[in-house]
């Protein structure tokens, strides 16, 4: 390890507690350790750590308690008990004496302390709890016990650290970022943002359930690797070997009644709280919520589900058949009425037809489409082909093309459609096989004019079915009419005729009464106001959207992604990027499986947002990261778009060669005529600016900018001439501070400022609104704003104030490469430091180095290094220069130094 950084250790999460516990153990004085923790979380990994570390210091002897030893005195302890003769195995002072002998046999004591490690500590039996908790009362070892938290431990065992016999840790599920820190080392790369959240929350945090997670779903081709990221394509799933002794283990220490109840809520979650009360045992139901096996929620019916969810699928593979389905109908006879929770619903399905009850076509199709919602594909396949109505087969049909489509089998999902619109006698299957054909178009080869024939057929099908069925709802065709026509005007906004669709749409969203035409108007109107300069315009109308999503019930699933986008878009070009990373943050936190399939789209938003502020150094991984989901998965054509833009980052940080492939891949995209924005081609021509000359990339910019323009694209318009701008070309500066001046949003009013001071060749508004820039996080216009600064001053011959100007300009462009804010530029509080941390603190301010550190407080290395470890964690630094300039800035800030 260096002396200027901590570096990564093996226990990720734990180094801090490893530390302390071989503190704990070091200390002449000290206690012996209790380190309770769930199975699966790292205790046993945990000792092993510490005893590694303390090396030939100590002497550990291990023990293994279990369930079937507990009723047995002293059987944990047997196996150092074999000096004992059959009539002293019973007598506890005898006990005692043969452990201590065992434990420090002649002349060892002295030279190295022994430490009794005890596994599984809840299942001790009363005499071995006694016996070593004496042992530690002699100080004849140190005692270390390995404790499941629930059920509690053995009353001898908790006496012991009420006496301070032991010290108590209790191990904590890992943080996401932990998450994200233990999959990249398992899998020697990053894994996607979208791809760990959606293991954090499976995992829990669980690391042995997260390692079980990550070797499931690389057997089963769901965890891919794709050019040093790793990407998720389907469900991880986890019902492993490994994984299901661990549960099975668990669940022969239940008795018969909390077994049956665990199960019960493993098939019906989840299953209200009076349900599950009357058909299970209600004591059973109260031990397992006490043993935190389950929970239960505060909704009204008190709905029950497993406390970890990945548990539930091990069970559900554990339990025979035949006991599931009698469980299964004892649920269902005591349901009063259909499950109210969606998960709950779709399992009313399942079990019904596994058990061969008749289930009526409707329930199956409502479940499909629910399920297509919640994007679990394989529930959809599965229960499809069950449906035998004609009338609904076709609807049946959709879904399923819906499920290949979120499968990755576009042909299949295209094959499933065939037909469908020109067969189906229903304006609902008409809708929804529509809408599904322009989604599958969105980005092909000749996408718009997809959208534009699928929008045709479906007006078709209203007349055709008006024909057909005289007396035919009159309200429900223009609503139908509607929509084709709302499909129609979606073709044209792929087409470039934003411009053109706008009026029509904004009329459609102000007259119609339809929630979901106006759904569908009002979001499609946002993209077109977002794209022609009034983002918040188009801010202001996606929110009223989102009221009418909320209150849709669950239609609401069916339409999220798509006005998700049009949301994007929005804050995108309204240069409300601190709100875009919130709402990313929370989407992404909330893990859904939507994440699976339109994570790309997301990680493209992330990138996008640190490509406008300017940090680049952060954009890149991420429109990297993003251009690897969406070439498996590109619902929405945002693949362009995403290699362009990582072309382009990458050319700024002269990535030479990651700016080159990328732009070669996009070009690659047009030859197959796949559909791309302007600025898409733009950011490739300026990525390539260095190679085809500046001149020439200024000429082909102006050209897209000049496109930008004639199709209404005010916004399109200002980010090619930005380009231009940074490019070197100052004479397009009027043409954009006019268009940013017409332009709505924070960002146009930074630029149009910018190009006001530009024209004016004011250097001390540069240089103010490069500070300005650089606090709010816009790293790439603090930049140009100096460079701009400096060129003025070097071209009136200004020496002094060159000198100043050119180290402003270093730090921005420093500034530029940085993988986000820099934690030491926030004051941190060496009041979250406790007494021997700040004695480290001032050793460090002192220039003791860690190895000076450990022989001056009596500690090791590693234990020095365990504290500097979580010193950082709480003073949000990263560099021992770090924590010596904090405690030299807080005395000359007020705040008190170390002691």
């Amino acid at each position: 390890m260096t002396e200027t950084t901590i570096t990564a250790e093996r226990l990720i999460g734990r180094f801090g507690m490893v530390a302390s516990v071989v503190d704990c153990l070091l200390d002449a004085n000290g206690p012996g350790a209790l380190i309770l923790g769930d199975a699966g979380i790292g205790k046993t990994a945990l000792i092993n750590e510490v005893v590694f570390e303390l090396g030939s210091r100590i002497r550990p002897f291990y023990v293994y308690a279990g369930p079937s030893l507990s009723e047995v005195p002293y059987a944990a302890l047997a196996p150092l008990l074999t000096a004992l003769t059959p009539g002293q195995t019973d007598q506890p002072r005898a006990v005692l004496k043969a452990l201590v002998t065992e434990l420090n046999p002649e002349g060892l004591r002295d030279q190295s302390q022994a430490v009794l490690v005890v596994e599984d500590a809840q299942h001790l039996d009363d005499s071995s709890a006694a016996v070593i908790a004496q042992l530690a009362a002699a100080e004849a070892a140190r005692v270390v016990l390995l404790c499941r938290p629930h059920p509690s431990a053995p009353p001898e065992v908790l006496s012991m650290w009420s006496e301070g016999l032991v010290d108590r840790f209790e191990l904590q599920p890992l943080t996401k970022q932990e998450v994200d820190e233990l999959c990249t080392r398992v899998l020697g790369s990053p894994l996607v943002p979208s791809a760990s959240a959606v293991l954090f929350r499976s995992s829990g945090g669980n690391p042995m359930f997260l390692l079980e997670l990550i070797t499931h779903a690389k057997s089963r081709g769901h965890l891919l690797q794709r050019n040093d990221t790793w990407v998720l394509l389907g469900e991880p799933g986890a019902a492993t070997v490994r994984l299901m002794d661990l549960v099975r283990n668990q669940i022969m220490q239940l008795n018969p009644e909390q077994r049956q109840a665990l199960e019960s809520v493993a098939l019906a979650e989840a299953i209200p709280l009076s349900v599950l009360q009357r058909a299970s045992d209600s004591h059973a139901v109260d031990e397992l919520k006490e043993l935190q096996f389950i929970a239960i929620s505060a909704d009204a019916a008190r709905h029950v589900r497993l406390a970890q969810p990945l548990i539930g699928e091990v069970i559900r593979q554990l339990v025979p058949t035949a006991r599931s389905v009698t469980i299964r109908r004892r649920i269902v006879d005591l349901l009063d009425s259909r499950p109210e929770t969606l998960d709950g619903r779709l399992r009313h399905v399942t079990w019904a037809l596994e058990s061969g009850a008749t289930v009526p076509d409707a329930d199956i199709l409502e479940a499909a489409q629910l399920a297509n919602r919640l994007f679990i594909p394989d529930y959809v396949e599965r229960v499809v082909g069950a449906i035998r109505e004609p009338s609904l087969k076709l609807a049946a049909q959709v879904e399923l093309a819906r499920a290949k489509l979120y499968g990755r089998d576009p042909v299949g999902a295209g094959l499933c459609l065939e037909g469908v619109v020109e067969q189906a006698t229903d304006l609902r299957t008409v809708r929804q096989a529509s809408m599904l054909a322009a989604q599958l178009a969105a980005g092909k080869r000749n996408g718009p004019e997809a959208v534009l024939r699928a929008a045709d057929a479906w007006a078709e099908a209203v007349s055709r079915l008006e024909d057909a069925t005289p007396g035919f709802d009159t309200k429900e065709l223009a609503t139908a009419r509607l929509g084709s026509r709302l499909l129609a005007l979606e073709g044209y906004q792929a087409a470039g005729r934003h411009v053109e669709a706008e009026q029509e749409l904004q009329e459609i969203w102000e007259s119609t009464d339809d929630d979901e035409s106006r759904l569908l108007a009002g979001t499609l109107l946002a993209e077109s106001l977002a794209l022609t300069g009034r983002a918040v315009s188009a801010l202001q109308i996606v929110m009223d959207v989102e009221d009418i999503l909320a209150a849709s019930g669950d239609r609401r699933l069916e339409y999220a992604e798509f006005v998700m986008r049009r949301y994007l878009l929005a804050l995108l070009h309204a240069g409300e990027l601190d709100v875009l990373d919130d709402y990313l943050q929370n989407h992404i936190a909330q893990a859904s499986n939507s994440l699976i399939y339109f994570g790309g789209m997301l990680h493209l938003a992330a990138g996008t947002a640190d490509l406008r502020r300017g940090t680049i150094g952060a954009a890149l991984p991420k429109l990297s990261q993003a251009a690897e989901v969406l070439r498996l998965s590109d619902a929405g054509g945002d693949l362009p778009d995403a290699l362009a833009a990582t072309a382009y980052a990458a050319s700024i940080l002269n990535r030479t060669d990651t700016a080159t492939a990328n732009a070669n891949a996009y070009d690659a995209l047009l030859s197959d005529h796949r559909h791309t924005s302007l600025l898409g081609q733009a950011y490739t021509v300026a990525a390539r600016a260095e190679r085809v000359g500046v001149q020439a990339a200024v000429s082909k910019l102006m050209a897209l900018a000049d496109a930008a323009a004639t199709s209404g694209f005010l916004s399109y318009e200002v980010e090619i001439l930005s380009l231009v701008l940074r490019l070197g070309d100052l004479s397009i500066v009027p043409r954009l501070a006019a268009a940013a001046e017409g332009c709505e949003g924070r960002s146009a009013e930074f630029l149009a400022a910018y190009c006001r001071a530009l024209a004016a060749k004011d250097v001390n508004r540069l240089v103010e609104m490069s500070d300005a820039a650089a606090r709010d996080g816009l790293d790439l216009a603090a930049a140009e704003c100096a460079t701009h600064a400096l060129r003025i001053l070097e071209t009136r011959g200004d020496k002094p104030r060159q000198f100043e100007a050119q180290k402003l300009v270093k730090q921005r462009n420093a500034a530029l490469n940085k993988a986000g804010a820099s934690a030491a530029e926030i004051p941190p509080d060496l009041h979250k430091l406790t007494r021997r941390e700040q004695e480290i603190a001032a050793l460090v301010q002192a220039g003791a180095s860690n190895r000076e550190i450990a022989l001056q407080l009596g500690l090791s290395l590693r234990t020095v290094e365990g504290h500097l470890y979580r010193m950082f964690a709480k003073l949000g630094i990263s560099h021992r220069e770090d924590l010596a300039s904090v405690a030299y800035g807080a005395r000359h800030s007020g705040l008190p130094g170390p002691a």
